[in-house]
């Protein structure tokens, strides 16, 4: 009989729906699509970002046989002093032995190989969810990335191929002849199976003005690499020529007030609504005529896989992992990165040709849900943990 492995999944946070993103997202989703004949899964949150929806998902989690651990309060004010700590507290609280540890962060890959020996773990893998690893800290991807970890991990995961692509050209990687897995981002398409609410009373649920539409949304962290500031500089073409159009930005994070003050200096505060975090995405996005992605850098981005399983036509711009989503013509619009003439003018088209339009959802919700559904992805992982164990 097949004794199933102990596997750890090291994300970020739990608060799914709140400042944390796709790569947390696909933690926890992993953990709860697994084989529990084939894996027990652990979940393991460096840090307690946002307590209600921490609450909330161990709650639910443990309820469903998964034991959840979660470190300390994340504090930025002494960042070194409180990844030691949640190192620590997770150290503690982390019954060994564990199989295998997998990380599916930045900081969740330094403290797999810390807590290794502590936990007893045969093997670890990470995940690495975007091509530009660590984007704030080139040094670190120059130390850690390119030079550590295809030393000390046992595998390396990609979500995309573009993502495994950039793994694959790292000189120590090929000195060594390493090479990275494709394993893509998925999704519990559950989520989008039940019956949908009418457009207007998703929207009421936004409390858009009676009378707003288009509505053109998007949702993610504010952060420079989703490209807000270039969706708001679209804005007034689109504006000029659609005068009704609303645009719906979901999400928080630390461009926020530069984005609020972008809408201001550019005249179109009064029809850019920012919504801050919500955490019932899956209801929101049929409220949308339209999404629109203007990522300057992806891996294989969730919140698009998202959008085109909640059958809303998408625009996006043509950068890595999403180009393996969105084919231009026919699942949806591709536009150049960080070019706003271009993606408006891609919008207005968007909106002009309503049944076209319609039809590429259709076909990129056909899409995703036959090739990117969590089930598959986790007899995929269970198939490399097996792997990784047997070569032990």
């Amino acid at each position: 009989m097949t004794v199933p492995l102990r596997v750890l999944q090291i994300v970020n946070s739990v608060a799914l729906g709140g400042p944390v993103g796709g790569a947390e997202r696909l933690g926890v989703t992993l953990a709860r699509a697994f084989d529990r004949a084939q894996v027990q899964p652990l979940v393991a949150a460096l840090w307690n970002w946002e307590p209600r929806l921490e609450a909330l998902w161990q709650r639910r989690l443990i309820a469903e046989g998964i034991p959840v651990f979660v470190g300390p309060a994340k504090d930025d004010r002494v960042p070194l002093r409180n990844f030691l700590a949640a190192v620590i507290t997770l150290a503690r609280n982390v019954p060994p032995p564990v199989d295998i540890i997998h990380s599916q962060c930045d900081f969740g890959d330094v403290a797999a190989l810390l807590l290794r020996y502590r936990l007893g773990a045969k093997r670890v893998v990470r995940t690495a969810h975007n091509e530009r690893e660590w984007p704030k800290r080139p040094l670190r991807r120059l130390f850690l990335v390119n030079g550590l970890y295809p030393l000390v991990f046992d595998a390396e995961l990609g979500v995309s191929r573009r993502v495994v692509e950039v793994l694959d050209r790292r000189p120590l990687a090929r000195l060594l002849g390493r090479r990275g897995i494709v394993a893509h981002n998925a999704l519990d398409f559950s989520r989008f199976a039940g019956p949908c609410l009418s457009a207007m009373a998703d929207r009421h649920r936004l409390s858009l003005p009676a009378g707003c539409g288009p509505v053109i949304g998007s949702v993610g962290r504010l952060t420079r690499q989703k490209g807000y500031e270039v969706l708001l500089a679209a804005a007034p073409r689109v504006l000029c020529k659609c005068p009704n159009a609303c645009f719906v930005i979901v999400g928080g994070g630390e461009l926020a007030e530069a984005l609020a003050a972008q809408a201001r200096d550019l005249g179109v505060a009064e029809r850019v609504f920012f919504t801050g975090i919500r955490d019932n995405i899956e209801t929101i996005l049929p409220g949308f005529d339209l999404f629109v992605s203007a990522s300057l850098w992806e891996g294989l981005p969730t919140v698009l896989l998202e959008a085109m399983a909640a059958g809303t036509p998408v625009v996006a711009t043509r950068v890595s992992g999403t180009v393996e989503l969105v084919e231009d013509g026919v699942t949806g619009t591709l536009v150049a990165p960080g070019d706003p003439e271009q993606l408006a003018d891609a919008i207005l088209s968007s909106i002009a040709h309503r049944e076209l339009t319609q039809a590429m959802a259709k076909r990129a919700r056909e899409f995703v849900l036959a090739h990117f559904d969590i089930r598959v992805v986790a007899r995929q992982h269970e198939a490399i943990y097996r792997q990784l164990i047997s070569a032990s």
